[in-house]
């Protein structure tokens, strides 16, 4: 006995039902049914579905098939072998593999066919699959270069916040680790105040001739600030934001930050999905500065 097809099945097989038709007219229904290993009242099934599945209600697909032979017309649209999915791509490249291996140099025919197809597999997914740094290396060499020589570094900065791209002046102090991310502590000039910056969304980085002089107002402050947070919503956000956070026991949340303006800031913009617990102090600015800013727009 063949067993039913699944709705997931079944539209797999109507997608690509329409390809084998066109290149199959006239063929038996006992054939098709075999081909696609199901029985014949369930293909049946198929055809009249799909004889539904036209571009409109007003253009039908043009089928055939009471006579016992199937043929197909009106249906170029879905005339087409329906896409692999990336999971079902990796899983042919992995077979390739192993068949290539075990073939050795047996077959040069069938190798050179592997290997052609391997190349067009790979065109599918290689804007998925990717060996690049996630930081140019280029980047890296400026800002070493702008911490050892003091000079000023121009940077553009792609904020993950307000997903906008600036340009600006920076003086590199170190670079610190939050988790698996890497940051680099700096002075920037359009904030007047110290700020850590997200390697990986460093999109450009100049060494300039001006000399770093904010570099000590930086090693004289504290180097990092305990937070203890709550969020309420966009947990994604918070933590790509904040970085490392560790989970209390009463579902709050643990971290360091090394700005006090730049928590307040990133405070304000989460509009209530991210709450500041401690330090107390800086939460009672928070408070005050909400306030004023909900004033300023009634």
């Amino acid at each position: 006995m063949v067993k039913k097809s699944s709705p997931t099945e079944k539209a797999a097989r109507l997608l690509d039902l329409v390809p084998y038709l066109y290149s199959h007219q006239g063929i038996a229904l006992s054939d098709l049914s075999s081909t696609f290993g199901v029985s014949e009242s369930e293909i049946i099934s198929d055809l009249n579905t799909l004889w539904m599945c036209g571009e409109s209600r007003f253009d039908l697909v043009d089928l055939e098939f009471e006579s016992g032979f199937v043929s197909i017309r009106n249906a170029e649209s879905l005339n087409m072998v329906r896409s692999l999915s990336t999971q079902e791509t990796m899983s042919i490249l992995f077979g390739l593999d192993l068949l290539r291996e075990e073939l050795g140099d047996q077959r040069a025919d069938l190798i050179n066919q592997i290997d052609a197809l391997k190349v067009l597999l790979n065109e599918q997914i290689s804007h998925i699959v990717s060996a690049s740094p996630l930081v140019n290396t280029a980047i890296l060499e400026a800002i070493h270069a702008s911490i050892e020589m003091r000079k000023a570094l121009s940077i553009t900065y792609r904020s993950i916040s307000d997903d906008v791209i600036s340009t600006r002046t920076i003086d590199a102090l170190e670079f610190v680790s939050r988790g698996s991310k890497v940051f680099l502590q700096a002075f920037c000039h359009s904030a007047q105040s110290g700020r850590t910056f997200r390697l990986d969304r460093i999109e450009s980085a100049t060494l300039t001739q001006v000399d770093a002089t904010k570099v000590h107002s930086l090693k004289q402050s504290p180097s990092t600030l305990e937070i203890k947070l709550r969020i309420h919503s966009e947990s994604r956000r918070a933590h790509e934001t904040f970085g490392n956070l560790r989970e209390n026991p009463d579902g709050s949340y643990q971290g360091v930050v090394f700005s006090k303006q730049w928590l307040i800031r990133e405070i304000l913009a989460s509009a209530g999905a991210i709450e500041l617990l401690e330090p107390v102090e800086i939460r009672d600015e928070i408070a005050l500065e909400a306030t004023a800013l909900s004033a300023a727009y009634r």
